[in-house]
């Protein structure tokens, strides 16, 4: 089952190897790389988020590696967002003739029917060929592993591992922890080297129409991201020079949370409060109080809905549940935050699904909301503006629908509260600039798309903190 360690005797030794690395999340794959490399130029455990090459020479000969942006592994391709799909072709912009694909899989957890799905049809983004150029190259930590013999880690792996490596000609290298680096590597070598021989030299064959659209669209991507991240900065500047002069300071901050089931509600409260709630699924509004830089702020919890289900499909007593959080704060929350967990697609069904639910507050919610993504520390892309622009109309519609506010959270807080101070700051910004909640059809129509808030505030009522989200004479409305 497993490849040959010697470079047969009519293959010829290759001056120069090009490599690009494949794989989902967490399967050891700058480990891998910096291993072949001979040096530690990427640093393991931290995100890759789009494809990189480096080059080093590495017995005798010039290696250029490409790394690539993995896919979660429970995730179908359907699942995954355009954005890693984008930096998978972009990968042969890189390397335009590449001797090798390396598959890393690592062997630490069971491969299941779901896996072997998720690994076809994402390395089928580059074309069904590609298994005639890949080495799967497994990995494995565990102790127990370390000492095994190969071969039988292979056979306990399972019929849907035994269809990878059949899909690749049954070409399989492991770093064997009982040999020393180098001699790993140079197997290694000698395996891409018969691979390279057996196609007769020949590398693999780049779908030209194919890479030159994935690349206009990943540069009509980033032009986009720029142009909407220099939007939204100079929207907030020119708030911050408007409101200073009449700045009111909110004794307290009234805050309800939105999202789908397991999206990191819980997460989010525990990052703004610096708690270690439980995340246990909310089932019912839930609040918390704590600070913010010495200021009060009560947060709602509200119980999720099934990703794609339609407000027909959630229970009415979600449906009350969710309608009953701006009462749970009196008088009314100042700002709703939607809770969407970056690094993952959003699809048509997620925008029509989450419209419904948000709705349940009233058609101007949209007014008095910010999109709150979490993990940002696993968003998958350099920045969430490229990730809103890569995922196409439904995403955006949602942004834009929410007056272009948006805010990421890394899973573990790790500046010093600073991320959770500038949210604050978005909230307290957006309050200062609203009136009401619930507005007519006509003024809600006119206020959807101005951002920020272009409406002049009522500076009475600003002084007199009258800045809710719902006025309390509307609460028995909004419930209805």
């Amino acid at each position: 089952m497993e490849g040959s360690s010697d470079r047969k005797d009519n293959c010829p030794a290759l001056k120069e190897i090009h490599i690009i690395i494949l794989g989902s999340k967490l399967e050891y794959k700058c480990s891998a790389a910096n291993t072949v490399l001979g040096h530690k130029r990427w640093k393991v455990g931290k995100e890759i988020v789009k494809s990189e090459m480096k080059q080093n020479t590495v017995q005798n000969r010039s290696v250029s590696l490409v790394i690539t942006p993995g896919w979660w592994k429970s995730s179908t391709l359907a699942e995954s967002t355009k954005y890693i799909k984008m930096e998978i072709v972009h990968s042969l912009k890189l390397c335009p003739a590449p001797h090798a694909f390396l598959l890393v899989i690592n062997l630490h957890k069971p491969f299941t029917d779901m896996h072997l799905n998720n690994v076809l049809e994402h390395m089928e983004i580059l074309g069904k060929q590609i298994w005639n150029h890949t080495i799967v190259l497994l990995m494995y930590h565990s102790k127990t592993q370390r000492h095994a013999d190969s071969k039988q880690l292979i056979e306990r792996a399972g019929t849907e591992f035994k269809t990878v490596i059949k899909k690749c000609g049954n070409r399989v290298h492991v770093f064997s922890y009982t040999d020393s680096k180098e001699i790993n590597v140079e197997k290694l070598f000698n395996e891409i080297e018969n691979l390279v021989a057996e196609y007769e030299g020949q590398c693999f064959k780049i779908d030209s129409k194919l890479l030159e659209d994935m690349e206009e669209k990943r540069r009509t991507v980033k032009e986009q991201a720029e142009e909407r991240a220099i939007q939204v900065k100079t929207k907030m500047q020119t708030l911050k020079q408007s409101l200073t002069e009449n700045r009111c300071n909110f004794p307290e901050l009234r805050i309800v949370l939105m999202g789908r089931n397991t999206v990191g509600k819980t997460s989010v409260m525990n990052t703004i409060l610096k708690k270690t709630q439980e995340k246990n699924r909310t089932k019912e509004c839930v609040m918390s109080i704590g600070e913010v830089d010495n200021r009060k702020v009560i947060l709602i919890d509200t119980p999720g809905w099934w990703p794609y289900a339609s407000v027909k499909e959630t229970s009415e007593y979600i449906k009350l549940e969710i309608k009953s959080s701006v009462t749970k704060c009196s008088p009314g929350p100042h700002a709703v935050l939607l809770v969407l967990q970056s690094g993952v697609a959003f699809t048509e069904a997620h925008r029509r699904s989450v419209k419904e639910h948000m709705e349940l507050l009233g058609k101007n919610v949209w007014r008095h909301c910010i999109v709150v993504f979490t993990w940002g520390d696993w968003m998958g892309t350099p920045t969430i503006e490229e990730h809103i622009e890569s995922e196409g109309e439904a995403l955006q519609w949602l942004i834009n629908k929410c007056g272009n506010r948006y805010h990421i959270l890394n899973n573990i807080e790790q500046d010093d509260g600073k991320q959770v101070r500038e949210l604050m700051e978005k909230v307290e910004m957006m309050a200062r600039v609203n009136t009401d909640f619930l507005l007519s059809d006509e003024r809600n129509q006119k206020d959807s798309d101005s951002g920020w808030g272009n409406n002049k505030p009522d500076q009475d009522k600003l002084e007199r903190e009258r800045l809710h989200l719902v006025p309390p004479e509307m609460h028995k409305h909004v419930m209805e």
